[in-house]
């Protein structure tokens, strides 16, 4: 049994985008045997964990993240362990994270991923590692008053950027990023990934939505780059360069003596219908693509992550969109209009197309973090609601919410309630898929 899904902050009823076709979710929510229930665990910028350099400290807290996933019968971590060039496990590649200490490349007195991976098997949790492929900085150098070369020199001996400046490029923020160009990247990654899978018991590999950055690349050496390459149109250059990444780690994966996973979590829109826009020449434009406002952001167009391309390559195992959208997503304008650019359901109901389209595995990325005191966010069943829709689609098999500290601070009173309500929905281990 369903019911049309009323909106929380405006009156009436949620419709798909650019109709007035009201989205059904089931009236109760029907538990499955088994799905991923997984939880991102963020260690860049210390999201998710404190800097500490008393072992047992860390010890103790890592267990009291696996105490935490098994309250909630959620059976998936997804670590991460490569934040910004660095290592949270141990890596003849990369130094320790400076996300551990407070010291890159200090030695945290035992192996933490290691740890962490052993310690939850036991209470039957699947650990996937998690690797940002590209960031070498998250501050900006403008604001650190230094040049690419000095702070370069602030890195590990052991860092790649800094041991190849040459394959460091800035963005337009003065943040910097290996290059995705560079055959040197693309292989110091590859052996990242093949290193991690090779000495550690772990479903997967994972890499989120940051490929190209978010800002503009300020590398002056690209265009002599790009000339000296087929392709006619610079966007098609950047796509394949992280194309090139993305079937050398599938490759690479598909050699070991085991089966490791490869997913990806791209940013939730990956193009926009060709009907929605005047200019059809517009990159995000895609005869196929979801139904959302022309002037969304798209992993495609934005971020040169052609996923779609990925899946039906068979390059990767899974994906999991970043939903991280609200069902209404409704703002009324200075004119008393209402404006509306994205919506939950439409993107959940592209991607459950994409994932049967090309026999991709299919997880929900779900936006927790998203709750608040105002808005449709400040709505407790705001996430339940989402969790319904999804069993309407049989090929979602699963669950990512980002972030872990969402289940444990107390920041907002909606996301606690929220939290309560995934407790009366998850009320039994299941078996991951």
């Amino acid at each position: 049994m369903q019911k049309a899904l009323k909106r929380y902050t405006l009156p009436g009823y949620v419709t798909y985008y650019g109709t007035t076709k009201k989205v059904m979710i089931p009236v109760e929510y029907q538990e499955k045997e088994e799905e991923l229930r997984g939880v991102w665990f963020s260690t860049v910028a210390n999201i998710d964990i404190p800097q500490m350099t008393d072992e047992e400290k860390i010890k103790e807290y890592l267990l009291g993240v696996i105490k935490k996933v098994k309250e909630y019968n959620m059976n998936t971590v997804v670590f991460q362990v490569r934040p910004m060039n660095d290592a949270f496990y141990q890596s003849k590649l990369n130094p320790w994270s400076r996300y551990i200490t407070g010291v890159e490349g200090k030695n945290p007195g035992f192996d933490v991923f290691g740890f962490f991976v052993e310690e939850a098997k036991k209470e039957g949790i699947t650990t996937h590692a998690w690797i940002n492929p590209y960031r070498v900085s998250t501050q900006k150098l403008s604001d650190l008053n230094q040049t690419k070369e000095e702070y370069l020199k602030t890195l590990d001996k052991n860092n790649f950027a800094r041991r190849h400046p040459e394959c460091v490029i800035e963005t337009s923020l003065t943040k910097l990023i290996l290059d995705p160009s560079s055959s040197k990247v693309r292989k110091f990654v590859t052996d990242t990934v093949i290193e991690i899978a090779k000495n550690y018991d772990i479903k997967a590999v994972h890499i989120d939505d940051y490929f190209y950055p978010y800002e503009p690349i300020a590398d002056p050496l690209e265009e002599e780059k790009f000339k000296k390459t087929k392709f006619t149109k610079i966007s098609d250059f950047r796509r394949n360069n992280v194309d090139k990444l993305i079937k050398m780690i599938s490759v690479n994966l598909k050699k070991l003596d085991k089966k490791v996973e490869f997913g990806i979590s791209p940013f939730g829109i990956y193009r926009t219908n060709s009907k929605l826009f005047d200019d059809l020449d517009d990159e995000a434009a895609w005869d196929k693509g979801s139904n959302n406002h022309k002037g969304c952001f798209s992993c495609y167009k934005g971020l040169y992550a052609d996923v779609y391309l990925w899946m039906k390559k068979k390059w990767i195992d899974y994906i999991t969109p970043q939903d991280y959208f609200d069902f209404s997503n409704t703002k009324i304008d200075e004119n008393n209009q209402e404006v509306c650019r994205v919506r939950y359901a439409d993107l959940a109901k592209w991607w459950s197309w994409a994932a049967k389209k090309t026999g991709i595995k299919l997880y929900m990325g779900q936006g927790i973090y998203r709750y608040s005191d105002e808005g449709d966010w400040a709505n407790p069943e705001e996430i339940i609601n989402q969790l319904k829709f999804n069993t309407l689609f049989p090929n979602i098999m699963g669950t990512m919410f980002f972030t872990y500290k969402n289940f444990v601070e107390d920041k907002y009173e909606s996301c606690v309630k929220g939290r309560e309500l995934i407790k009366q929905l998850w009320t039994k281990p299941v078996k991951e898929i």
